[in-house]
């Protein structure tokens, strides 16, 4: 069910929040890591060229088959959120749903339209440099790179005007940072990768990604722009138990080093 937010100022905190977000290099935070809508793109780069086979296919994912909506555009709400309303249980590290798990550090990203125009995701490029959970398929190593995806995003119209679609429990991973990453591979077909959460890796500090708590209480946020929650293990310890997971259960696991580019 969506939740409108119209207000004019939130959307400009938003942007001006992402704007920094995607730009700043990867050092320690002097502050909390927000909610990240995403890097925001403008809407002739976001829509997808029509020779481009890949990008049709990734597009089609997020497709609303026989919807009333009409396509994205200035008669748009400016930011819609999704949210559920209840409480439920989440995986904070879902080794049993996930293909593969990384260490990787964003190196860059952006809103694409779906290919009938009404939904929004983002697309990162992901710069291996551990795999704890090796793929069975494709063969994947550190030093690699690869597509993941999240649905939602921010698309900049010509006019200026930017559409915001967000899911207020799901953050989007910021470029320049390091994550664990929990991913499940989307096929051959669109040779990319759905991000199921991440955990972002600052030293002494690791901030969940994503707000897994069980009581809708909890997890409620008055506004889109709220902190991200601080993780109780920091990253040596995070990626110990990462590691020790894989190594216990007998699958694949890697202890190369995560040396920060």
């Amino acid at each position: 069910m969506y939740l409108k937010i119209l207000s004019a100022a939130l959307t400009f905190v938003l942007c001006l929040e992402v704007q920094a977000q995607a730009t700043t290099p990867s050092t320690p935070p002097s502050r909390t890591p927000s909610y990240s809508v995403g890097p925001i793109t403008p809407y002739s780069e976001a829509t997808n060229p029509p020779t481009d086979v890949l990008r049709f296919r990734r597009g089609e994912r997020y497709n609303s088959p026989n919807s009333p909506l009409p396509e994205l555009g200035e008669e748009s709400d400016p930011t819609l959120v999704t949210g559920q309303v209840g409480d439920y249980y989440r995986d904070p590290m879902p080794f049993g749903n996930s293909d593969a798990v990384f260490v990787g550090t964003i190196k860059n990203g952006q809103a694409y339209l779906s290919n009938d125009k009404r939904d929004i995701y983002t697309e990162f490029n992901v710069a291996l440099q551990e795999v704890v959970k090796t793929p069975s398929t494709p063969y994947l190593s550190s030093g690699d790179t690869i597509a993941i995806e999240r649905n939602g995003g921010a698309v900049r119209l010509p006019s200026g005007k930017v559409l915001i679609r967000a899911t207020n429990d799901y953050s989007m991973p910021l470029v320049g940072k390091r994550y664990l990453l929990f991913l499940k591979y989307n096929g051959a077909s669109t040779e990319d990768y759905h991000l199921l959460t991440a955990y972002q890796l600052e030293g002494d500090h690791v901030y969940r990604l994503d707000d897994l708590e069980y009581a809708y209480s909890a997890r409620h946020h008055g506004d889109l722009a709220h902190p991200l929650r601080e993780h109780t293990s920091n990253e040596a310890q995070l990626l110990e138990q990462a590691r020790n997971h894989e190594h216990q259960k007998g699958g694949p696991w890697a202890t190369a080093a995560t040396t920060q580019t």
